[in-house]
């Protein structure tokens, strides 16, 4: 049985905890959302939040190592108080801030977690194709909200 860092584990327990918390963020705010592609797309990054958090959990355990959940917001509330003080003016500046702030927490979070020893087999990688995933569904999520306020001109 190989074994993991207390840091390497510290820093599991914060990314498991945000995972948990941008779930819940971004279903609550796809709600609120009318544009049906970005709504869904939204809803989907919440769906991944929260399978990669049971993925990273799941992975540990079968390994023996549990680490305690954390039950906070502390996070969300940050990211939501961030995005009204740096949300553009111009239509659909909120989601944009939202993208900038979270996408920013996750570069840290992982990356700080790739920095560290993996010992456990395909942890990197699947560690590593989480952080591009959501790399991914950020830019997926800036084009649609761009695109729901374009106005495409019937002469295309």
């Amino acid at each position: 049985m190989q074994i993991i860092s207390e840091t390497l584990k510290e820093k599991l327990q914060i990314l498991v905890s945000y995972l948990g918390q941008v779930n819940t963020g971004f279903e609550d705010i796809a709600e609120d959302i009318e544009c049906t592609n970005l709504k869904t797309a939204i809803f989907a990054l919440s769906v991944e939040a929260k399978q990669y958090a049971r993925e990273i959990t799941d992975q540990l355990h079968e390994q023996h190592i549990f680490i305690p959940a954390a039950a906070t917001d502390q996070l969300w509330k940050k990211i939501e108080t961030d995005i009204h003080e740096q949300a553009a003016v111009a239509k659909g500046g909120e989601i944009a801030a939202l993208c900038n702030n979270c996408e920013d927490y996750f570069n840290k979070f992982y990356e700080d977690i790739l920095r560290e020893y993996l010992p456990l087999n395909n942890f990197k990688d699947i560690i590593t194709c989480q952080l591009y995933a959501f790399k991914c569904a950020f830019m997926k999520i800036r084009l649609l909200n761009k695109m729901r306020f374009n106005t495409l001109q019937e002469s295309l």
